[in-house]
C-alpha cells in the first residue's frame, strides 16, 4: 500500500480501584471490527498533549486526573485496506501515553465505537485485538505497578525492569513468570534485569547491555562484563541464601563489551 503515515497517539486509560489498575477497553466497529484502547490522529497545528486529551474525552466522555504519563516508545503501522476517509495515508504512527482517570459515565463516539469493558490487565491483555497494543498495555502495567524498580523499554518497546538494591532485586524476582529471560553479572553486585513478556534477539543484548551498566563490576573496572542469562524458571532460593541472593540451575553466558557499554552510556 503507497502514501504516508498519519501521526497519531495511543492512549492507556486506567483507573485505579483499592490501588489494583483497572483499564478501560474499546470494542470498534469502524473501518474494522475488535477491541482497542482510546486512539487518534493529532490534527494539523495541535500539540500531542492537547490531542490526548481531546481523545480520551471525545471517545469516553471521562476527564484525566493529573498529568499525562508518556513513553519512550513508539511505532508505526500500515491499515489493513485502503480508509475512504482517508485517501492517501496508509497507516500511522503512534506514541504511548497513559492516563488515570475517575470512573464515571461513558460516552462512547458511536461511529467508531459500540460498547466498553473495565478489566484488570490480565483479561485487557487477552482481549486486545492488535500486539502493538497489547505491548504497550504492558509498558503502562508493569512501569506502574513497579515504581521503585529502574526501568528501560528497549528499541522493540519492550520493557525491562531492573533492581537497584538487594531488597528491590527481591521484589523484582517475585514478580517474573517463568518463562521470562533474566539477567545476572557473573561477578557480585549486579542488578538482576527482567525482560517483560517474549524477547527479540535486539531484546537479549539490550538487556545484557542494561545489566553490565548499572554492575559493580563496571562502576570499579571499566572493563568487559561476563553476563549471566537464564529463564525465570531456573531460578531457586533457600533459607541460606542473604536477601537478593539466588541460585541458578541453568544459564548462558553472554560477554558484553566494554565499548558497547560506553555507547549504551550516552
Amino acid at each position: 500500500m503507497t502514501g504516508k503515515y498519519r501521526e497519531a497517539v495511543f492512549v492507556v486509560v486506567y483507573s485505579l480501584e483499592n490501588e489494583i489498575p483497572e483499564y478501560l477497553i474499546l470494542n470498534r466497529k469502524l473501518h474494522w471490527k475488535g477491541w482497542e484502547f482510546p486512539k487518534g490522529g493529532i490534527e494539523p497545528g495541535e500539540k500531542i498533549e492537547v490531542a490526548v486529551r481531546r481523545e480520551v474525552k471525545e471517545e469516553t466522555g471521562l476527564n484525566i486526573v493529573g498529568s499525562l504519563q508518556i513513553f519512550n516508545y513508539s511505532g508505526e503501522y500500515e491499515y489493513t485496506k485502503e480508509l475512504v476517509n482517508r485517501p492517501g495515508i496508509k497507516g500511522q504512527t503512534f506514541t504511548l501515553y497513559a492516563v488515570q482517570v475517575k470512573k464515571g459515565k461513558i460516552i462512547l463516539d458511536e461511529k467508531e465505537h459500540e460498547k466498553y469493558e473495565w478489566l484488570k490487565f490480565e483479561d485487557a491483555l487477552k482481549k486486545l485485538s492488535w500486539e502493538n497494543q497489547k505491548k504497550c498495555l504492558t509498558i503502562v502495567h508493569f512501569w506502574n505497578q513497579n515504581k521503585k524498580l529502574r526501568k528501560m523499554i528497549s528499541s522493540d518497546g519492550t520493557l525491562f525492569l531492573a533492581g537497584k538494591d538487594s531488597k528491590t532485586n527481591e521484589e523484582l524476582m517475585k514478580q517474573i513468570q517463568k518463562d521470562e529471560e533474566v539477567f545476572h553479572t557473573s561477578a557480585a553486585g549486579s542488578p538482576f534485569v527482567n525482560i517483560k513478556g517474549k524477547a527479540s534477539e535486539s531484546d537479549i543484548k539490550q538487556a545484557a547491555l542494561f545489566c553490565a551498566k548499572y554492575s559493580r563490576d563496571w562502576k570499579k573496572n571499566k572493563k568487559d562484563i561476563v553476563v549471566h542469562w537464564f529463564k525465570a524458571q531456573d531460578v531457586y532460593k533457600d533459607k541460606t541464601m542473604k536477601d537478593g541472593t539466588f541460585g541458578v540451575k541453568k544459564l548462558k553466558t553472554i560477554l558484553v563489551k566494554k565499548q558497547d557499554i560506553e555507547k549504551f552510556e550516552k
